[in-house]
């Protein structure tokens, strides 16, 4: 049984009009216990860290959409399974 234990998220950034900028990020996942929230702050921590990087060469006013739009990439990258798991992690109540 193969097991991903990383997703790579990939993105061409547009800076002006021929210069592209191509930026690849392995994010870490298969340590993390999604189902919990300590496990998905973990992952949160750790997609944000990648989004700063890639965002970082970004105009300031646009950085906040750069962001989210890497965050929704790196969610969208999960296998289905763990992205249930992230869910329920995210909104876990503390007990």
């Amino acid at each position: 049984m193969l097991k991903i234990v990383s997703i790579t998220a990939a993105a061409v950034l547009s800076a002006g009009s021929a210069n592209a900028a191509q930026f690849e990020a392995h994010i870490p996942y298969g340590d993390l216990d999604l189902s919990t929230r300590h496990g998905a702050a973990a992952f949160d921590a750790r997609v944000n860290g990648a989004a700063d990087r890639f965002c970082r060469s970004v105009r300031s006013i646009e950085r906040p959409v750069c962001r989210n739009s890497f965050r929704q990439e790196a969610l969208s990258l999960l296998p289905d399974p763990r992205r249930a798991e992230y869910a329920r992690g995210r909104f876990a109540f503390n007990a």
